[in-house]
Order: structure tokens, then C-alpha cells, then sequence
């Protein structure tokens, strides 16, 4: 099995291979259209929804099928006036460079313009839309914020909904044959179901599953009470998928707090070996609940919770050879980072971002613990393909490199 994340792996390359929101892609062609013809409706289109419905990939997907250069920018990244002025402003009035036939403006997340730090960038997509004579598209999850309005007049405004339940297990069932991942039906449908109409969270857990040998996911949650210290046996000795994730269904515990038991517990509970890869996925569960915890986005639990359970469950795959208690965790928790290690998360996240199409913070959010979860496997692919250097890698792997580098900067 690749080591390259499977959403890149099968990113659509046609406008067909589109899943689900055909009536947005045939409003999205309709608008391009207008362009060809020099007559657009609106110089500027939003393209708007939920993460993981196909808002980016179906520009990226038109312009390889038509030959089209994508000039793409992260409002998030590059929200400066000047900044966007300099990239889009010069893209919008310029030849494209590769010699493609057409090129398009793709700006992603606009609604992470903050106006109280961002002043000007509002304006100054307004005056890039005025003057601009290639398309522009501008995507977003909530399209209605206030400081946005100057932009919504200016574009075309397109709804993206989230992707129905059998299209996600219908495009599961292809990722899954051309990998040759060989699951059940049943599994395919838990999948999907634990989705929430996203298609690329989907295939991260599609992804994830097959990289755990395909264990059963079962959704369902206890309804009787359980002690923490059951609940972490549960977690820390489960045979299957479901099992694990059942642990917390009964607690009366703050999942955010039963993350600190489990995460404290993890060296004593499994082997060396094993601890590495429980680590990763406690980590990409720890970003969930901070993101939780500052957006109040309470639907992410369905993630978090099968990552800090279940996935520590289907990593224990060496007996440790001695019985050891559960113990309570430790106050000394979560110092923060060394200033090293924030900068040299931020150039991995970087190149995660520039390789992927999206933001620094999206690639840190949703991309860099499924990655580490990947690189514990080796990940040569990964490291050519994002062109990591050694460190990089190391730290990625949670080596000894990186160790190294974390000691010396603390």
C-alpha cells in the first residue's frame, strides 16, 4: 500500500469524476462558459459548503481536463492586502507563464479573512474582481459573515451540500478495488455513515482502516455507566474497532479529560513499538479537540473520539510481556513547544499545504497527524513527494532525530 494520502491519490482528474452536488458543477460550467464567451454574469464565483464536499478538487478537476493553469492563494495564508494584490492582482492581468490555453484564479478559505487584522483584504479582492480579466473563484464554508458582503454582491454564489451517504460508499467501493483493500460491505457503509456527507474524511478513515488490517467498524456507543479504569481496559485491550470506541459511550467524563488518561497511560500500557503509532493517532485526536474547544464545532467529536479509542486499540499489536495498572495522569501536561519545533512544524506544514492546495493551518489541522500516521511505515513516497528534508522526515516519524532536536532546544 502507497504511502501517499489516498485524497491526493484519487483526486478527481476529470469534472465526471466529481462526487455528488451535480447541479453545482453544472452551474460552475455554466458560469465558465460565460467567460469563454467573454460575457460572464459575474466576474467572480463563491463556490460554498461544508469541508470535504469537492468545492476545490472540481477547479482543479476542470483545469486538468481543459488545460487550464490554476493560480491558487489561501486567503488564510496571504491576507494582507499587499499580499493579495501581489499574487492575485499580478495573476489577474497576466499571460499564464506555463503556456497553458486559459488560466483561473483560485482563492480558498476567503472566510478566514479576519477584517480586525486583515484590513484592506476585503477591498482589495473587491478591486481584483473589478479589474480582473481571467475567472476568479473564491470558496468558503460560511459564505454569510458580515465582512464578506462586498464579495458576495461581486460573485456568483454556488451551494455545495454535503455528499450523500450511498455516493460516499459508492466511491469507497473504487478507492477500496483499486487498492485492493478487501472489506466488507457493512464496513464500507460504517464508514460512510461516520462521515457526515464528507467525502475526504472519508477516505482519510478509509485510509486509516486499511493501514490498522482492515479491523471491523461497527458503529454504537454503551449506554451503562463504566469506571475510567474499565473504559481504558476496554481502550487498551480491544480486539475490534467497535469495542474500543464503545469505551467512552458510558463514561461520565469529558472526552477532552479521558484523552489525558489514555494519552498518560500509553508508555506504560504498550510496547515501544506499538507506542509510536498509538502516539500519532492521540495526536491528530488532540488537534480535533483543541479545534473543538476554540470553535465550539461539536461534530467533530466523531473524529476525535474513534482516533483517541479505537486507535490506540488497533496499535497494540506486541504483548508487553507484564501486567502494569492504570494510573492517574500527571499534571505536568501539554508544556508548549520549543520555538525549533514550531518552526520546523511550520515548514512541514508549508510544504503539506503547497503540495496539497491548501493553508498552513488546514494542513496542520486535518493533514499533518494523518501523515505521521503514515510515515510510521517508512514513507518514502510521502517524503519525495512533499520533499521533506531528513530532519523533516525524522521528526515526522517521531525518530530519534527529532528527539534529538527537541532536547537540544529545550
Amino acid at each position: 500500500m502507497t504511502s501517499l494520502p489516498w485524497t491526493e491519490k484519487h483526486r478527481p482528474s476529470k469534472v465526471s469524476e466529481i462526487v455528488g452536488n451535480k447541479e453545482a458543477v453544472f452551474e460552475f460550467l455554466n458560469w465558465v462558459e460565460g467567460w469563454l464567451k467573454k460575457r460572464p454574469a459575474k466576474k467572480a464565483v463563491m463556490l460554498y459548503g461544508p469541508a470535504g464536499v469537492g468545492k476545490t478538487s472540481l477547479i482543479h478537476a476542470f483545469a486538468r481536463e481543459n488545460g487550464w493553469e490554476v493560480i491558487e492563494m489561501n486567503a488564510s495564508d496571504f491576507r494582507t492586502k499587499d499580499n493579495l494584490e501581489r499574487v492575485v492582482g499580478a495573476a489577474s492581468s497576466q499571460a499564464s507563464i506555463t503556456m497553458a490555453k486559459n488560466k483561473i484564479i483560485l482563492v480558498d478559505e476567503v472566510d478566514g479573512i479576519d477584517t480586525r487584522q486583515d484590513a484592506g483584504a476585503v477591498s482589495a479582492l473587491v478591486q481584483i474582481i473589478d479589474e480582473t480579466m481571467v475567472p476568479v473563484v473564491l470558496v468558503a464554508n460560511d459564505p454569510w459573515n458580515p465582512r464578506l458582503a462586498p464579495l458576495r454582491e461581486k460573485s456568483l454564489l454556488i451551494q455545495f451540500r454535503r455528499i450523500p451517504k450511498p455516493s460516499i460508499a459508492a466511491h469507497l467501493r473504487k478507492i477500496a478495488m483499486a487498492e485492493k483493500l478487501r472489506l466488507s460491505e457493512e464496513v464500507i457503509k460504517s464508514v460512510a455513515d461516520s462521515s457526515g456527507g464528507d467525502l475526504r474524511s472519508a477516505i482519510n478513515d478509509l485510509q486509516l482502516l486499511a493501514a490498522a488490517g482492515g479491523v471491523s467498524m461497527e458503529p454504537g456507543f454503551r449506554d451503562r455507566r463504566v469506571e475510567v479504569f474499565e473504559a481504558l481496559a476496554r481502550v487498551y485491550h480491544s480486539k475490534s474497532y467497535s469495542d474500543a470506541v464503545e469505551a467512552l459511550g458510558g463514561l461520565d467524563m469529558d472526552p477532552a479529560d479521558f484523552f489525558t488518561w489514555v494519552l498518560d497511560n500509553a508508555p506504560e500500557q504498550l510496547s515501544p513499538q506499538d507506542l509510536v503509532e498509538a502516539l500519532e493517532n492521540l495526536s491528530k485526536a488532540d488537534l480535533f479537540l483543541q479545534r473543538i474547544n476554540a470553535t465550539q464545532s461539536w461534530h467533530l467529536l466523531r473524529y476525535a473520539i474513534p482516533l483517541m479509542t479505537a486507535g490506540v486499540a488497533v496499535s497494540r499489536k506486541h504483548p508487553t510481556g507484564k501486567f502494569v495498572r492504570f494510573s492517574f495522569p500527571s499534571r505536568v501536561r501539554y508544556l508548549g513547544q520549543t520555538r525549533a519545533e514550531r518552526e520546523l512544524i511550520e515548514r512541514v506544514c508549508t510544504k503539506i499545504g503547497s503540495s496539497l492546495h491548501m493553508s498552513r493551518k488546514k494542513a496542520r489541522t486535518e493533514m499533518l497527524p494523518f501523515i505521521k500516521v503514515l510515515m510510521t511505515e517508512g514513507g518514502e513516497g510521502l517524503v519525495k513527494f512533499f520533499g521533506f528534508t531528513e530532519e523533516e522526515a525524522a521528526f515526522l516519524r517521531g525518530g530519534e532525530a527529532g528527539r534529538r532536536r527537541r532536547r537540544a532546544s529545550g
